[in-house]
């Protein structure tokens, strides 16, 4: 996997065709996963060439150094060395001019960073679970499918206890630990196809998808469950609200949720 020549680089500058750009931008703007554009890009790469081998390597401040290897291929440490760590593409064999392994190494880095910046504003960056936001989109959709098929979803907001007083009691940073092990303990609870958020300070919410009320127990009971392992005891209290036995709109189902959260907590709301 050595340098292209700079002749064939002259070269291959004078008769360049705008194939890859074009490829490239069509792949990113229908890819939904940067991963999996790289790996595209990678497999269009090497069927161009036919290439028995490709690696790109990506460098970046907020992901560091991560290697990706034709067809989802492990990149061990002994390869990683060889390849220095070097941002690029690296070919085997190594027929592909340098002006197009810049494009590509160009395009794998936009594709990660678009991918991170889309996963940033779609989640609380203390927890990375969803922030208010994506759970407002998802609560939105959710109940426009529940409205429009009758497919059932529950609605569940948890409140952490005394929070505020533990917050003021012991400091910030402290609390800050407690709000990313019960994000963590959320994360772990949820099943596939859910969506758990942040949606407050010590406020979270749940979408608990075709949940018709009564699995919120069982949700709630791994919650429990896998805070047992929390560095401290973390106590928290629940409301639940079921579409379309509660309501279809999200309002309203936020609403009831609250409602009979602050009613289990004593507080008039």
């Amino acid at each position: 996997m050595n340098d292209a020549s700079p002749d064939s680089d002259e070269l291959y500058a004078q008769h360049y065709e705008p194939w890859l750009f074009q490829t490239m931008l069509d792949e990113l703007s229908a890819s939904e996963l940067g991963i999996g554009f790289v790996y595209s890009v990678l497999d269009l790469l090497a069927l161009r060439y036919d290439l028995s081998d490709a690696v790109v390597v990506l460098v970046h401040e907020s992901f560091g150094t991560q290697s990706f290897r034709l067809g989802r291929k492990t990149v061990s440490p002994e390869l990683v060395e060889s390849l220095g760590g070097a941002a690029g593409v690296y070919c085997e064999p190594d027929i592909v001019p340098d002006i197009e392994r810049d494009a590509v190494r160009t395009a794998c880095q936009l594709a990660l960073s678009l991918h991170l910046a889309r996963f940033s504003a779609a989640h609380d960056p203390l927890t990375n679970i969803a922030n208010r936001r994506a759970f407002d989109s998802a609560l939105q959709a959710s109940a426009v499918r529940s409205a429009r098929y009758g497919w059932a979803f529950t609605l569940v907001l948890c409140d952490l206890n005394n929070f505020k007083a533990v917050n003021d009691r012991s400091g910030h940073a402290y609390g800050d630990d407690i709000l990313r092990q019960f994000g963590f303990a959320l994360r772990l609870s949820v099943r596939q196809g859910d969506t758990a958020a942040r949606i407050g300070g010590d406020e979270f919410a749940v979408i608990l998808s075709n949940a018709e009320g009564n699995e919120s127990a069982g949700f709630i009971d791994r919650l429990r469950s896998n805070l047992e392992s929390a560095v401290v005891q973390i106590e928290f209290t629940v409301g639940v609200a079921a579409s379309p036995h509660d309501s279809t709109d999200p309002a309203e189902l936020f609403r009831i949720a609250d409602a009979r959260l602050y009613e289990k907590k004593g507080i008039k709301h």
